[in-house]
């Protein structure tokens, strides 16, 4: 990583000598060195790192030094941003998940509890999602008896063991298809967390969806991001995190994002995209029929990436 020194003749250089202008969440943005297109070129040197959203150009930001200066090696480049006027360079605040005492709705029961016409339309949902009642009873989940979670599936998200958030998903009745704890209630929301996110660091092989119920068909190194639009803060986790590859199983409305989440991992991570046939996601396929394309799948680099983003889904679909 870049020391303070480096980054801040760095900003300096961007700012002054590239014309770029302060973006957001530790971005900086202007003109692409390679293509010219204007607001198209992102840094961010927080996570040293650069892209164009246009043409991918995407070296370090030592790398575009060393591009536009014509020089040959990072120590020419840091000669010669030492001789550089710097900016002071004001590091982005890093989201952090607050632990703080999250208890589960009131009302709240455990798969495993209960004889009521509730408890058994709870399990038989669970079964016919394709999980086994008890299994995920000894992982937390449950269901809602009263208020607005009355007749929803609790899935409760834990950290090292510590319980730090819920989602709520409809078996019965009428309501929202989904219900989230507002941020206001446990001062995290969705975009700072993910279901599992301990296969992390417990895991060489994950498997990323959206979806609680999709990562639960594939198993313990499966991860959901609660949606198809990944915060920067999700990709931050997983960019630190010791797993080596990536597989990414997003629904099929979600090619564009799994490309784009795929080419901000691909230079720290193995990774693929996995497009599954017609509009079924994980869960409606089953483990042993997902696998069966997954490992169909070769491992992707920037440039099909970029393709596929683009829409040449050819190479990739399933047949």
């Amino acid at each position: 990583m870049l020391n303070k020194v480096i980054k801040n003749k760095l900003y300096g250089y961007f700012i002054q000598r590239l014309g770029m202008y302060e973006y957001r969440r530790g971005w900086i943005k202007g003109r692409c060195p390679s293509c010219g297109r204007d607001d198209k070129f992102g840094v961010n040197l927080y996570l040293n790192r650069t892209n164009c959203f246009r043409c991918g150009y995407h070296p370090t930001p030592i790398g575009v030094v060393i591009d536009l200066e014509g020089l040959e090696t990072y120590r020419e480049a840091r000669e010669f941003l030492n001789l550089y006027d710097g900016a002071e360079y004001i590091e982005p605040i890093v989201e952090k998940i607050e632990r703080i005492d999250t208890v589960l709705p009131e009302g709240f029961k455990n798969l495993r509890i209960g004889n009521s016409f509730l408890a058994k339309r709870a399990r038989s949902y669970i079964e016919s999602r394709g999980f086994d009642p008890e299994e995920k009873s000894l992982q937390g989940w449950g269901y809602g008896t009263q208020d607005k979670y009355h007749g929803y599936i609790i899935i409760p998200f834990y950290i090292g063991g510590k319980l730090v958030y819920y989602n709520a998903r409809k078996f019965i009745g009428h309501g929202p298809k989904y219900i989230n704890p507002e941020i206001e209630e446990f001062g995290v929301g969705k975009s700072l967390l993910i279901y599992n996110v301990d296969a992390l660091s417990m895991y060489t092989d994950i498997y990323l969806m959206e979806g609680v119920f999709n990562a639960g068909t594939i198993g313990d190194n499966a991860i959901a991001t609660g949606g198809k639009k990944i915060s920067h803060y999700q990709v931050s986790m997983m960019l630190k995190s010791q797993a080596e590859t990536f597989t990414l199983l997003l629904d099929p409305d979600a090619v564009e994002e799994s490309a784009i989440v795929a080419m901000e991992l691909c230079n720290y991570k193995k990774v693929r995209v996995v497009i599954l046939p017609g509009d079924k996601d994980v869960n409606d396929l089953g483990y042993e029929a997902t696998m069966g394309v997954v490992n169909k799948i070769d491992w992707m680099d920037y440039n099909q990436l970029l393709k596929l983003k683009h829409g040449t889904r050819t190479k990739f679909t399933y047949n």
